[in-house]
């Protein structure tokens, strides 16, 4: 079946809370967080749908504080369409948003346990800037930020340079 990738819109906040619940390990939010998102930052925010199904949906903003920086929240693909491409289509949809806006740098977080969102990551030039964030801790093999989000929380920090002063598109 053919996926189409759309800008998210305010009103498609319930369906993406759902659609979010289904997709392990993806942290789930309350439902008013994804309104704000939405409402605020949907020209940032995509969903990929097959038929009238969400099979996939990415949420970030433009930092208002890093010059030229998009943030990527979260990320995700229904399982039944893990490893088909969805992942890559949201993030190229989102790349050439953010790359329209003038913007130059993407950052996202990963955790170093996710295999499957660090080999969609790595496989689209995103870079692991962790030591440029502060310590360090090896998980799985992994260089981590530690403790980025909380004590034990360890992250990636990866980022892919984009933009007319960068060669990656």
């Amino acid at each position: 079946m053919k996926i189409d990738i759309r800008k998210a819109r305010e009103e498609d906040f319930l369906a993406v809370h759902q659609f979010v619940s289904t997709c392990p390990p993806l942290e789930k939010y309350f439902e008013h967080f994804y309104k704000i998102m939405l409402r605020y930052f949907q020209n940032t925010c995509f969903i990929a749908e097959a038929g009238d199904n969400i099979v996939g949906f990415l949420m970030g903003f433009v930092s208002p504080v890093h010059e030229n920086t998009y943030f990527l929240w979260q990320v995700g693909v229904s399982p039944a369409k893990q490893g088909k491409g969805v992942g890559k289509l949201l993030l190229k949809a989102m790349e050439s948003c953010v790359k329209e806006m003038g913007g130059r740098r993407i950052e996202v977080t990963v955790d170093p346990e996710n295999e499957p969102s660090l080999r969609l990551f790595r496989s689209l030039g995103y870079t692991n800037i962790s030591r440029q964030e502060g310590e360090t801790v090896h998980v799985l093999e992994n260089l981590a930020v530690k403790d980025y989000y909380s004590p034990g929380r360890h992250f990636i920090l990866f980022e892919k340079l984009i933009g007319k002063d960068n060669s990656e598109t």
